[in-house]
């Protein structure tokens, strides 16, 4: 069998090392395995937005560092060369999100993935889109010429099966639509719920919010007795809450244990709304909220409606926000009302002290939703989730069942949704077998890490320390934005 792999992302290990781990087990098997590596041919990329030549340099040296563990010959390792598949193009000056996301060429949706490409480079789900043509004009030609690229090796090649990275970002979703136009069987690698796992997807992306619900079902309904599944289930939510990285890192690892905000009343009824970053599935499909614009426009209209005199609202902003000043970040700074208390993303308020404190919790899709059918807390579902259909969650049609809901008392509903959904990130994807991963960060491969152990293990320290990592990603994202726009200039 022949086996091509798209790899253009080596300075992010676990996606390296992953990539290596399909190939190590294809090599072992008797297959015949080609990759299609960057040699500096991408001009922007998620783990180098900004093309600078160190970060490349680096790049490319944990890539051949990690493709000497594996025994791979040499001529089989083909260049994108994507100046050699160059469109001279006449793009528009896009004046919207909705007209770059609708934005198609030969059928290839380049507008969506660049889009998707913008909005988590800059933290900003709604971004002027005036100060970033440039940018956006430069995804799309270098989108275009992957499409045209990898179409192009695939036909040369003729791999029986094909993987990738993620197929979500610009340097990687045309790659996805070059094999399924070809008809080439795909399959898309990720993270999984653990570290010692990882996921392949067929034929589509992770964030198929259909496929991964269908996935879920067929997770629960193997061979394994509903006694193990619910153990296992169990012990994922339980490291959660432990603070246990996972399949990311955990954000409670910075907030102090057991506490709550100073104003906490317990005698009243007391409703927990967990706020999750917006930009994080803007410009997928399959994820609009069905009842609101976005999170902000939620919050504002429940606080404003007519609420129990006796509820107070405690609205939990995601910690993946923190140190984030985007669009979403300031209008939750202006939300006030009697019944509300906002707690900030750097707060050292337990999260999981205050969902159990509450009478009821109110998600928009975040993980905590389902975490609080677990824990016994009454869940209402006011958006799309890859667990809206496992029951365990109040999921109201329209506002004003919404509201209805909020005032009510209402029991906690069955766990049952939540066993299933703690089982399917337990056990879900494929064991590593060459790859140890030590952290979120890094590991070894074949006993030799990747990358570096003490940088690395600085990085994952860094990230607790709020006083000091809060202002760096301020400057980051700020170098990010202001380099773009003064490419306009």
């Amino acid at each position: 069998m022949k086996i091509l792999i798209y790899m253009p992302f080596c300075d992010w290990i676990p996606h390296l090392a992953t990539d290596m781990e399909i190939a190590a087990k294809h090599i072992d098997a008797g297959d015949e395995v080609h990759i299609i590596q960057c040699s500096g041919d991408l001009p922007s990329c998620e783990p180098n937005p900004n093309h600078f030549k160190l970060r490349c340099f680096s790049c490319k040296s944990k890539r051949d560092k990690g493709l000497a563990l594996i025994d791979l010959p040499e001529q089989n390792r083909h260049e994108l060369n994507l100046n050699k598949f160059v469109r001279y193009l006449d793009l528009p000056e896009f004046s919207s999100m909705q007209n770059l996301k609708s934005f198609k060429i030969d059928n290839v949706d380049v507008g969506m993935t660049v889009a998707s490409t913008l909005i988590s480079m800059v933290r900003e789900s709604g971004p002027d889109l005036t100060n970033f043509n440039n940018f956006i004009h430069k995804n799309i030609s270098m989108s275009i010429s992957v499409y045209d690229s990898i179409r192009y090796h695939l036909k040369e090649i003729e791999p029986d099966v094909f993987y990738l990275f993620n197929g979500r970002f610009a340097a990687l979703r045309p790659a996805l639509r070059a094999a399924q136009d070809l008809g080439v069987k795909t399959f898309v690698h990720e993270r999984a719920g653990v570290l010692q796992r990882y996921t392949l997807i067929e034929d589509t992306y992770p964030h198929d919010i259909e496929y991964q619900k269908n996935q879920i079902i067929k997770q629960w309904n193997d061979k394994r007795s509903l006694n193990e599944k619910e153990t296992l289930a169990r012990q994922w939510f339980e490291n959660g809450r432990g603070g246990k990285d996972q399949g990311w890192y955990s954000y409670i690892k910075s907030q102090k244990k057991g506490n709550l905000p100073d104003d906490f009343d317990p005698s009243k009824r007391n409703i927990a709304i967990y706020v999750s970053s917006d930009d994080e599935f803007e410009s997928i499909e399959g994820w609009q909220n069905p009842i609101y614009k976005n999170q902000i426009e939620a919050i504002n209209a429940i606080i404003n409606a007519d609420i129990d005199n006796d509820i107070r609202f405690y609205v939990r902003i995601h910690p993946n926000l923190k140190g984030i000043k985007n669009t979403q970040t300031r209008e939750l700074s202006q939300i006030n009302g009697q019944n509300l208390t906002v707690i900030q993303a750097e707060s050292k308020i337990d999260s999981y002290e205050l969902m159990a404190a509450c009478e009821k919790v109110i998600t928009f899709g975040s993980t905590v939703g389902i975490e609080s059918v677990f824990w016994g807390t009454t869940s209402i579902l006011a958006g799309r989730a890859l667990y809206e259909d496992l029951g365990g969650c109040y999921i109201p049609k329209n506002h004003d069942d919404l509201i209805d809901l909020i005032n009510r008392y209402l029991e906690p509903l069955p766990t049952i949704g939540a066993l299933k959904y703690g089982y399917w990130l337990s056990e879900m994807g494929i064991t590593y077998i060459y790859y140890s991963p030590e952290s979120i960060r890094g590991g070894k491969f074949n006993g030799v890490y990747l990358g570096s152990r003490i940088i690395d293990r600085l990085k994952d320290k860094f990230i607790a320390l709020d006083k000091l990592s809060l202002p760096i990603v301020n400057v980051v994202y700020s170098i990010r934005k202001w380099t773009w726009k003064l490419f306009k200039i």
